[in-house]
């Protein structure tokens, strides 16, 4: 998702400042001013993307804190036949826009080396600051960087011959071969956008407006005429600066064009203003991030999130799922089982600002100092709606419980979950904790943590399993077993496990949180949590960092 946000962005960015080159400064005389900017602007589309600049933004309440999580892993208990292959679109794109980069790429190396073969096969005269090759193979006169190669046709002492040889050194002199290098590397690994392909364009035809009119001289008419007497010799290769570049017309028009354009300097100037403004709308962002980065510790129950299910005897291979509860499967029922589920838009980050923006705490919880974490379950339908909002669990009171289905039943739409390429319904749990950020200050300040260990929920590169969700439900599949207890009384409950993943990627401080459920169930999340591997730490201000995760465990017998 990144990726294409990034690249259109620079297809943006290049559009506008092409076309601003396009309107006010192309076919001007101020050939050299051009040539920097057509350079710079393709530098800048690619940069300025990159780039966020957090601005400061002001919560109107205390922050609600949501912590990490990963997506539901549902282990059945019995068998269930493997589901035909669904074909990954962007694992296709990736393939497709990866093979095109290759191809492309490809191709400049090999021109790169059928220049270096006719130098190697070719008798180098070496005439400082250039080095004169002379061949059978070259069809019409061309220069790369220290080299200039000539053909056997064109005499190069006859006026017509010094006239490109002048062309050629002025390539050559200010380094022409150097900018087309980086614009064919440019083009091909950015081959989708094309604004780079029209920039290198325009800046191949800059290089001999410029050779042009140093080449030229005084002699303008003759060596337009010599331009249109060659004009139908071939291009050699497309890393050189050749004589007879195409278009003609543009070029002789740039010959015998005397005329300064009026406002020239204000052309150049005003695009200032208009890089400025792409700046601050590409790479100013506003700082909405839920609550402070480092963790308060919460005064009530801590916040649990995403549930895995986990059954006794057999297991079938498991499918990731997004905070979503067990029900049962049916095409006028939502499902937990599906093979791509749905998806808030813009990811974990956007919702978890959706909500840090909309959530109030409610006045009488703030006055009474009420705390809590709030269970709100809703689906999301075949057409993205969220719809059938409730709060499940113990209500805290004072207003907690309303606000926050207020602020789920106000959600936009979010991307249908699929199952085989088919938009399905499915259900989704979400906790939200409610704390107020004077009575966690107290608490910090009674027990702060070690300076080495401090609790982040919410960092730059949150924890992820080794092997990430693949390799996570592979573990959970060997890992979690049912107890005999639970399996006689058909229990059906939800274990929430709190953990913190720490700096080194160790999982400790593991317990779990809520009502007791009884029949060993906690003692087996736990175990399974505690006899993880090493994971992959969290990453905030470019140090690993710990960060406190929350897996709530759903354990299901057959009914």
């Amino acid at each position: 998702m990144f990726l294409l946000i990034y690249l259109a962005k620079v297809i943006l960015c290049s559009a506008v400042l092409y076309g601003y080159y396009y309107i006010a400064l192309r076919n001007n005389r101020f050939h050299q001013w051009n040539r920097y900017y057509l350079i710079l602007i393709t530098l800048v589309s690619l940069v300025i993307p990159l780039l966020r600049i957090p601005l400061p933004f002001q919560q109107q309440a205390p922050a609600t804190v949501l912590t990490y999580t990963n997506r539901i892993i549902t282990l059945r208990e019995n068998a269930i036949p493997v589901a035909a292959p669904v074909i990954n679109f962007r694992v296709v794109l990736t393939v497709i826009y990866a093979g095109i980069l290759l191809l492309l790429l490809l191709r400049l190396v090999i021109g790169y080396f059928k220049i270096r073969q006719l130098i190697r096969t070719s008798a180098v005269q070496d005439i400082p600051p250039f080095r004169f090759i002379e061949h059978p193979a070259v069809t019409a006169p061309f220069s790369f960087f220290r080299y200039i190669f000539w053909d056997h046709q064109t005499q190069l002492n006859s006026p017509e011959g010094q006239q490109i040889l002048r062309h050629e050194l002025v390539h050559l002199r200010e380094k022409h071969s150097a900018d087309k290098i980086l614009m064919e590397i440019i083009t091909a690994v950015y081959w989708i956008n094309p604004f780079f392909h029209l920039l290198k364009r325009e800046l191949s035809l800059v290089h001999e407006f410029l050779a042009d009119k140093k080449a030229a001289g005084e002699e303008v008419a003759g060596y337009a005429q010599t331009i249109l007497q060659m004009a139908f010799h071939s291009k050699q290769f497309r890393l050189t600066n050749d004589f007879f570049h195409p278009p003609i017309k543009r070029r002789i028009l740039m010959l015998t064009q005397f005329r300064t354009p009026r406002f020239s300097y204000l052309r150049r100037i005003m695009v200032l203003p208009l890089a400025a403004f792409i700046f601050c709308a590409l790479a100013f962002v506003a700082d909405k991030h839920p609550a402070a980065i480092r963790m308060l510790p919460a005064t009530g129950t801590p916040t649990p999130t995403t549930p895995i299910i986990a059954t006794p005897g057999v297991t079938a291979p498991a499918m990731a799922q997004a905070n979503m509860l067990p029900v049962q499967n049916s095409t006028d029922t939502p499902r937990t089982f599906v093979d791509q589920p749905p998806a808030y838009v813009g990811g974990e980050t956007a919702l978890a600002t959706y909500l840090s923006r909309n959530i109030t705490y409610p006045k009488a919880a703030h006055e009474k100092g009420t705390t809590g974490t709030i269970f709100v379950q809703f689906v999301v339908t075949q057409n993205g709606a969220v719809q059938a909002v409730k709060a499940v669990g113990k209500n805290p009171g004072d207003g907690l419980q309303e606000e926050a289905v207020r602020v789920i039943e106000a959600m936009p739409r979010w991307i249908p979950g699929r199952d085989k390429g088919k938009k399905v319904s499915v259900l989704f749990n979400l906790p939200i904790r409610f704390t107020l950020e004077e009575d966690s200050v107290k608490q910090e300040k009674a027990t702060p943590p070690p300076a080495q260990e401090q609790l982040y929920t919410f960092v730059d590169q949150p924890p992820v399993f080794p092997g990430q969700e693949e390799q996570l439900v592979q573990y959970l599949r060997k890992s979690i077993r049912m107890p005999a207890a639970a399996v006689a009384a058909k229990v059906n409950v939800t274990v929430f496990v709190q953990f913190t993943v720490h700096s080194d990627g160790s999982v400790g401080d593991t317990h779990t949180v809520g009502a007791l459920k009884g029949y060993g169930l906690e003692e087996e999340a736990i175990r399974v949590v505690k006899e993880m591997p090493k994971w992959k730490p969290g990453v905030h201000n470019g140090r690993p960092v710990s960060v406190q995760y929350n897996l709530p465990i759903s354990f299901r017998t057959k009914a």
